[in-house]
């Protein structure tokens, strides 16, 4: 993927979890502050349905990042980040993809990677209703494990439950 503006012209290349961003800084001497960040790669943990969930906002996402590089004076972008993890925007429902920003000055430039967990999600993915999950307790009759697995099953393509 190749990005370019008035301030940056790169190259962004994803090899499985790793980022390679190559490029130059247009007129880097004029610039106090210039550099690259992302979030926090995804937390992998043992519960798969806690397991690289989005961050809920910006500030836990990039909380001690280690996918950080400062443009030196020479305006070169040679790194190479861990892959990002998405947020959420500060209205909790938009969510932003795998960000990879670069920070010039005032001017902040977001290039969006692909969604590598687009299912994992803090909110309902189709009607943004909390109470999305909690429909199939009233949707799904007790019964025995069969019975339950079954109805589950048939809610879940009816309904659009998770």
């Amino acid at each position: 993927m190749n990005f370019t503006n008035e301030f940056i012209s790169c190259a962004i290349s994803v090899n499985g979890i790793s980022v390679n961003i190559k490029g130059t800084l247009n007129n880097p001497s004029i610039y106090k502050k210039k550099c690259v960040i992302a979030p926090t790669p995804a937390n992998k943990i043992t519960s798969f349905s806690g397991s690289s969930l989005p961050f809920p906002n910006e500030e836990i996402a990039f909380q001690n990042t280690k996918n950080f590089f400062e443009i030196k004076d020479d305006g070169i972008i040679d790194t190479i980040f861990q892959y990002p993890n998405s947020y959420y925007s500060p209205d909790g429902i938009t969510k932003i993809k795998s960000p990879i920003l670069f920070i010039i000055d005032d001017n902040k430039f977001i290039i969006e990677l692909e969604d590598l967990c687009p299912l994992k999600t803090l909110r309902d993915r189709k009607r943004n209703d909390p109470s999305f999950y909690a429909l199939k307790e009233i949707l799904v009759p007790i019964g025995t494990a069969e019975e339950k697995m079954n109805n589950y099953s048939s809610a879940k393509i009816k309904y659009n439950i998770a």
